[in-house]
């Protein structure tokens, strides 16, 4: 027996101690322990209302709750007691019934009993479990990955690897087991004559020595089989320390042939796009030289034609029948719109290939210069004019002119028959860096069936006797505006005027110099 003064030091200590503890004399005796024992397993008041309990006191409690599982408790009982009888050190867990986890650990006493430690391990456990279910989790992902994957530490162990690297590098079975490594691979690899044919050993050292320094590294290493992998590393850093590094393999040989062929298609479209982008340019030339012998070989016929008639007419009217007189003035009509063809088809192919000089243009500063050119043209005529303010584009200033004048010229044709004539230009939403604008009139209008012809060439809605014109100034407009990366269309309705709606860069939008 202790004295009481050992005895206070002894409990004094013990009830310091985080876990709980108990001390059996070589009787069995519970000679001391601490409350956290009391607290950890549940041991009522009751149970110490008598003196200290013994160690079958105890386990015949422990057993009347459930605490050892089914069974006979004073058969439990005496089990527990025969463990304890053969004094070996021991340490074992327990799940008590309510799911905490209690360590155990004995160590006995020189003299005989022992000293037990209960340690609640709950939360470590929890730890444990969640650690394994992690790994398992971790371990199911990186072996799926189609990349090999390697982790090496500091000391160049191969710590983790997949399957798909082990699949990817045809490694030999057996190579990859716990604690393999960098070198270890290597070798095997320098072997089977993966780098070529080099010394072993002295690449192994090479090797080895570049994969100390832990540096990123990123190769592309086509294996004897012909297959091609990506091999990308990094450092991999815990706590501010560089602890290895952590390498991904990726066969890459489907990638590198389908680049190839994209190249080469790259190549040959490249040299298709010169030798067409050349052959369009001799074309162009071709059609330019073309357009302008065109143009003065049918010029010259054509003032000819009109001369002649004019001189008959002058000097040989007198002798002329009405019918006669009639044909005269026809060929000199057909003369003059004839030779208007011909400047409009000149216009069309200049507009369609000069080079755009793109600035910040305002349309309604254009446009009221239009408006007024052609209220001086005819200052009779009561035209009401709604020009929206600051309308501004990016484009080029001299073919955006060239849409307003055949834009509101049209329209200021076409409600010649008004007594109350309006031809409107507002603005509408920008989208994709495009305003859309509209410019609208209350004319002729004109029959929805046939819009799809508003923009071709020579096609014209009406009647030559009701208004004037050669139907090329629409299909100019349609170009200029499509040169611009825009579009336009029409909408209209016999009698009740039309519209046209189209859509030019903003200011701050980049257009194509050359479409």
């Amino acid at each position: 027996m202790l004295s009481s003064t050992h005895q206070a030091t002894l409990q004094n200590i013990i009830d310091h101690l985080p876990s709980g503890v108990t001390m059996f004399d070589a009787d069995q005796r519970l000679v001391a322990y601490n409350q956290q024992v009391r607290t950890l397993l549940d041991f009522p008041d009751e149970l110490f209302a008598h003196g200290l309990p013994s160690l079958y006191d105890l386990a015949v409690f422990n057993a009347r709750r459930g605490e050892y599982g089914p069974g006979d408790p004073e058969q439990q009982a005496q089990a527990v007691c025969e463990r304890a009888r053969a004094l070996q050190p021991h340490v074992f867990e327990r799940e008590r019934p309510d799911g905490t986890v209690i360590e155990m650990r004995g160590t006995p006493l020189p003299d005989g009993g022992f000293v037990s430690i209960y340690t609640d391990i709950t939360e470590r456990k929890r730890t444990e479990r969640e650690s394994r279910r992690l790994a398992v989790y971790l371990d199911e992902v990186i072996n799926a990955l189609p990349q090999g994957v390697t982790v090496i530490d500091e000391n160049l162990v191969i710590r983790l690897w997949n399957r798909s690297f082990e699949q990817l590098l045809d490694l030999p079975e057996g190579l990859m087991k716990p604690g393999v490594t960098f070198e270890d691979v290597t070798r095997s690899n320098a072997l089977r004559g993966e780098y070529g044919e080099v010394d072993v050993e002295t690449r192994v050292t090479e090797a080895a020595a570049l994969a100390r320094q832990f540096l990123p590294h990123r190769l592309i290493r086509t294996r004897p089989n012909g297959r091609t992998l990506e091999i990308e590393g990094s450092a991999l850093t815990i706590d501010g320390q560089i602890r290895g590094f952590v390498t991904t393999y990726t066969d890459i040989t489907e990638l590198r042939d389908t680049q190839g062929a994209l190249e080469r298609l790259n190549a040959e479209l490249d040299r298709r796009v010169t030798a067409r982008t050349r052959a369009l340019e001799d074309l162009n030339q071709e059609l330019e030289s073309f357009t302008y012998s065109v143009s003065h070989d049918l010029r010259t016929p054509l003032r000819s034609i009109q001369g002649f008639a004019t001189l008959l007419l002058e000097t040989e009217a007198d002798h002329l029948s009405d019918h006669g007189r009639t044909s005269l003035q026809r060929i000199q009509s057909n003369a003059v719109r004839m030779g208007s063809l011909i400047t409009d088809l000149l216009s069309m192919a200049q507009h369609s290939r000069v080079q755009l000089a793109l600035q910040p243009v305002n349309l309604s500063v254009l446009a009221h210069d239009v408006a007024n050119e052609l209220q001086r043209g005819d200052m009779a005529r009561q035209v009401t004019w709604r020009i929206e303010p600051d309308l501004w584009v990016q484009a080029d200033p001299a073919l955006v002119r060239v849409v307003l004048q055949n834009l509101l010229g049209n329209a200021w044709k076409y409600t010649a028959q008004q007594t109350a004539a309006v031809i409107e230009l507002m603005r509408g939403a920008v989208v994709d860096g495009m305003v859309s604008f509209t410019l609208k009139d209350n004319g002729a209008g004109f029959d929805m069936q046939y819009a799809d012809q508003l923009f071709q060439p020579f096609k014209r809605l009406h009647r030559p006797n009701e208004f004037e014109g050669t139907g090329i100034g629409l299909a100019i407009v349609q170009r200029i505006i499509q040169r611009h990366g825009g579009n336009i269309r029409g909408e209209g309705q016999v009698g009740q005027g039309a519209s046209f709606l189209f859509r030019l860069p903003s200011p701050a939008s980049q257009v194509p110099g050359m479409l």
